[in-house]
């Protein structure tokens, strides 16, 4: 039965809408008795007597409610049939509007953000840091590496994307939030301090020592041991380590070979346990203070270095 009154509202329903979209000049008293008169014909067809003050009462009448859409607990008299149907279709004709005007307003939207960014990266492809940042792994604010980029860095801009730079500083590649930094050309900057990382700036810094005779407890260019060069180095960026070698190998992180980078600590035993220790540059080749040479470059695969070698620890993130 519910079927047939649900073809019944149907019915009703488009024969209104049919009226109503014809001329909204058009509809006065003529129309809507003619819509009653409609609606009442099919009610009699369908078994519903035109003649009852109200038809929800019956199971009919329920199964008609819910079909216009109102709440069970509502009634509908047979005179406000017609009404009730052209407010259905109305809302609906107004739904769709509001969903095809919605969904354009998307689009446009889409399209708009799309084009700024290929403007944006069309036109620039680096970006200089105004505050210090945190490098997140995600476009989001509850990822973060352990790379922090320093205010007035310059790193290569890969892509952007909802108040978010893909950058890549370094070796490392993540995300910045857009407003802390601002859109600039790369190529200005290339080669200068404002591209280097910490471990750049760090081996940079530790070629300076070149040459400094080796003293035993030492740790300036006046002289110094393997522990106190490394200690100067690194205290210069702003890290503290230990004077000593030993100590140093248990405070940095331990690395393999594989995962070694250049600025990493290189520790060696030289004469029985942790007893001497580097700064590695990259390529096999490491810059330490030698007891026979001051402060040196030498090779890990020289056979006195490979044979001594313990392992590689990290301090920078």
């Amino acid at each position: 039965m519910s079927r047939k009154f649900a073809c019944l509202y149907l019915a009703v329903a488009l024969l209104v809408s049919s009226i109503w979209i014809a001329s909204a000049d058009e509809r006065d008293t003529v129309q809507q008795e003619v819509q009653y008169s409609a609606a009442v014909e099919a009610l009699d067809a369908a078994g519903l007597t035109s003649r009852s003050s109200n038809v929800l009462p019956s199971g009919e009448g329920l199964a008609l409610a819910l079909e216009l859409g109102l709440p069970e607990e509502e009634t509908i008299s047979l005179s406000q049939l017609p009404t009730e149907a052209l407010k259905t279709s109305q809302a609906q004709e107004d739904a769709a509007r509001r969903k095809q005007a919605d969904t354009a307003a998307a689009a446009a939207d889409a399209a708009a953000k799309e084009a700024a960014r290929q403007s944006l990266l069309s036109e620039y492809d680096g970006v200089q840091l105004t505050e210090a940042v945190r490098l997140r792994s995600a476009a989001d604010n509850d990822t973060a590496t352990s790379l922090t980029i320093d205010s007035g860095k310059v790193a290569r801009l890969n892509d952007y994307q909802d108040g978010w730079y893909q950058v890549t500083f370094g070796q490392s590649t993540g995300y910045i939030p857009a407003e802390y930094a601002q859109p600039v050309h790369y190529a200005d900057y290339e080669g200068t301090s404002a591209t280097n990382t910490v471990r750049e700036e760090l081996i940079a810094y530790a070629y300076t020592y070149l040459g400094t005779p080796y003293v035993y407890g030492g740790s300036s260019y006046s002289g110094t041991d393997c522990s106190g060069f490394t200690m100067a180095v690194f205290a210069k960026f702003g890290y503290s380590l230990s004077h000593g070698a030993s100590d140093q190998y248990y405070t940095a992180t331990s690395v393999s070979s594989e995962e070694r980078q250049a600025g990493d600590l290189v520790f060696f035993d030289t004469f029985g346990g942790i007893s001497h220790v580097g700064i590695y540059l990259g390529g096999g080749q490491f810059i330490h203070a030698s007891s026979s040479g001051g402060v040196k470059v030498n090779s890990l695969y020289e056979s006195y270095y490979a044979a001594c070698y313990l392992g590689a620890g990290r301090i920078l993130p």
